[in-house]
């Protein structure tokens, strides 16, 4: 095989060389062997070097420009423009920066706000007058505004004063009851289409009826006139007023993501699907592309011809098969068989970066990159760096290995196999789970070769860049025989997870980031590090627990929502919610610990306990409130809180005292959703759009669940009297 380059322009260089010079050095005519091609080694050492100096450069261009520079020069470049930053997000500070000229020549229209809006929370939102939703007295011979120019796909018939209602610019006080108002897919080209994003789907939908009879009051979609509403605004009240601007935000779905949208391979065309897979055809090759920010899965097997495809962000339940003569590049995608029938050449058959396969199955050259074979790969010849390899069959396997975990039994090439940085070890899964990303999930007993073994010290595998935002449901209870037994030092820290059923540590400490958990039990007891510090049985960092018992060991706690109940002997606490009681394993006060800048129950105010330890004053007693969202089943309509499992669970709700919502020691939010800044960012929508907006109007922050489901495809005119 030839050389693999590190460095980017020390490859460039070498291909740059004359043919004669690159064959010289990989073979010597005279011995008929390989010469081990020191030049290409060579001109890699340099390449190094100078791929460094082309980053140092690429870096200092880039930070002429508050839209590509490195976070810590915007507060010069605010200066420079005198930019008031509000953000607490990255990237809304580096729009703040970098939109401020545009706001400004714009400023005082709706337009900008909504853009004002969505950049600095990063977060959708639909804007609506204030003075549209007031009643207004109609005028005889007032002008309107021609029906084409609003919306063309209404047709009214004037000679008809039923039909002639439907005009949208008639200032209607009394709603029309024989047709219902609200949002539904639209074409692009109406002029009355708007493009948005509902729970991580663009779509473009215009207003059904204006003046027809609400189907979800209060809504974005609600375009009712009511009277004015003297209240002084709120999330709740005084939205109806010629001073507010409503601005109709979705809630966030918080640590447990949104549920993912499996269709077959024939219903990716069907309108009702188009918009979440793009298909296109760049330089000679067929790109399929996921363009929604939600999971989409195959269900079905997908046989494609002998051509060039790239696939991105598209999963596969089933197998995934390429005929011979074509070639396949994946990127982020998950698939439970990839066959790929073109045979050994000098060009790859499959290249895959950040990946995740069950089986694989090629031909010719298979190049890996951030990629998980979860079962057997069969190859012939393979390239891979940070992967984890469970199984390789073959005969004589050539290629390279680097920062790659394979097994120890492999068929590789004794000659023609390079192997760098790479381990032998076995990674250990979670057990009896069913989906392909569940049974990928490295636990805390994997050796440090793999979760550490990376190029860049991170990971091996298909989560070498995380999972966050795309959190992993790991099923079924782990209690009794198959409790879990974890290093003394916690191992490999969980991350990302959402564990369904009860979980019991048997032996062993955990460490936990961005985690859920149901009931989780540890039975770990005291223990000490070589300074005589005691090892806390749970490390826990912005995770949500419904209930959590800890009999004998130290809990450790950052920034962690308790909904139910802690059990626990030693408790360490900060910037945390305990919505239930706080007690020992008995039902009694926790022996020691300290809990700081946190919600604690009512009950414990006033208290003496070990556990405050002159924190007290830190803490508050009031209690959270969590977001309410709207359910609909085929037998009933409900709104409530949304249990363990589902998408917002645990989720602040606006109502929420202030003490709470920016308690935490560095004035954000305490529990599960402080690294999201949800309260901070609302707050900071709040002050830079009245920053933009004409003097006495002021904002009111709506959210509204309604912005997280799809409007509906209307499929012909005689559906405006029925939707």
């Amino acid at each position: 095989m030839s050389y693999q380059f590190d460095s980017r322009l020390g490859e460039q260089l070498y291909r740059l060389l004359p043919e004669v010079y690159r064959t010289r050095d990989s073979f010597d005519p005279d011995s008929g062997g390989d010469r081990g091609q020191d030049l290409a080694r060579y001109l890699d050492a340099h390449g190094e070097l100078l791929d460094l100096i082309h980053a140092t450069l690429q870096q200092q261009l880039k930070d002429t420009l508050p839209a590509s520079s490195q976070d810590w020069l915007l507060p010069y470049f605010a200066q420079l423009l005198a930019v008031n930053i509000v953000s607490p997000d990255a990237q809304g500070k580096h729009a703040e920066v970098d939109q401020a000229i545009s706001w400004r020549q714009r400023k005082g229209t709706l337009k900008v706000a909504e853009q004002i809006a969505e950049a600095v929370g990063q977060m959708e939102a639909e804007l609506q007058e204030g003075w549209k939703r007031v009643v207004m007295t109609a005028r005889i011979g007032m002008p309107l505004m021609p029906v084409s120019v609003v919306d063309d796909t209404l047709v009214i018939d004037d000679r008809f004063s039923s039909r002639a209602t439907q005009h949208p610019s008639l200032p209607v006080a009394t709603v029309d009851l024989r047709r219902p108002s609200r949002a539904v897919e639209a074409l692009a080209t109406n002029p009355a289409a708007k493009l948005s994003e509902f729970a991580g789907l663009k779509l473009h939908w215009r207003q059904l009826n204006r003046h027809g009879a609400p189907c979800f009051p209060g809504s974005f979609d609600d375009v009712s006139s009511r009277t004015v509403d003297m209240r002084s605004a709120s999330a709740n009240h005084g939205h109806y007023h010629h001073k507010r601007l409503l601005a109709y935000v979705a809630p966030p779905d918080g640590l447990i993501p949104f549920a993912d949208i499996s269709i077959s391979w024939a219903q990716r065309s069907e309108t009702l699907y188009e918009h979440l897979i793009q298909e296109t055809l760049e330089n000679g090759v067929n790109v399929i592309r996921n363009q929604s920010k939600r999971i989409v899965i195959i269900t079905d097997d997908v046989s494609l011809d002998a051509k060039p495809y790239k696939i991105e962000g598209v999963n596969f339940s089933g197998e995934l098969k390429l005929a011979s003569g074509g070639q396949l590049e994946l990127a982020r995608v998950e698939a439970g068989r990839v066959d790929v029938a073109t045979p050994i050449s000098e060009e790859a058959s499959v290249q895959a970066t950040d990946c995740l396969i069950g089986e694989l199955s090629v031909a010719g050259l298979a190049q890996l990159e951030n990629c998980t074979v979860r079962d057997t790969a069969f190859v012939t010849a393979i390239i891979a760096k940070n992967c984890v390899l469970s199984d390789l069959a073959g005969v004589e396997i050539s290629g390279v290995l680097e920062n790659s975990c394979y097994p120890a039994d492999a068929p590789l090439s004794a000659s023609q196999m390079t192997i760098e940085d790479s381990t032998t070890d076995s990674p250990v899964f979670f057990s009896n789970q069913t989906s392909l990303s569940a049974r990928s999930v490295l636990t805390p007993n994997t050796p440090a070769s793999i979760y550490r073994g990376s190029s860049e010290s991170a990971e091996m595998g298909y989560y070498h860049h995380g999972r966050m935002g795309r959190a992993v449901r790991i099923s079924g209870n782990f209690v009794a025989a198959d409790a879990l037994h974890l290093p003394n030092d916690g191992g490999y820290a969980l991350q990302d997870l959402i564990f369904d059923g009860d979980v019991l540590i048997a032996s062993g400490h955990i460490k936990l980031i961005r985690c859920a958990f149901s009931n989780l039990g540890v039975e770990a007891g005291l223990s000490t590090d070589a300074k005589g510090q005691e090892i806390p049985a749970l490390n826990a960092v912005d995770c949500i627990f419904e209930n959590i018992t800890l009999a004998n060991g130290l809990a450790r706690l950052e920034y962690c929502t308790l909904m139910q109940t802690a059990n626990c002997l030693r408790l360490q606490a900060s910037d945390c919610i305990f919505v239930g009681n706080i007690t020992d394993a008995d039902g009694g006060e926790p022996e020691s610990g300290c809990i700081r800048y946190s919600r604690i129950p009512a009950a414990m105010e006033g208290t003496s306990l070990n556990i405050f330890n002159g924190n007290a004053s830190t803490n508050t007693t009031q209690m959270p409130v969590f977001i309410r969202y709207n359910y609909c089943s085929e037998s009933a309509f409900e709104r409530r809180v949304a249990s363990f499992g589902e998408a917002g669970h645990a989720v602040l709700d606006r109502a929420t005292p202030d003490a709470i919502r920016f308690g935490a020691e560095d004035g954000a939010e305490m529990g599960a959703h402080h690294h999201q800044y949800y309260s901070l960012k609302i707050d900071a929508v709040l002050e830079k759009v009245q920053e933009f907006l004409p003097v006495g109007i002021e904002p009111v922050l709506i959210q509204d669940r309604r912005l997280l489901n799809l409007p509906p495809e209307l499929k012909n005119t005689s559906d405006e009297e029925t939707t």
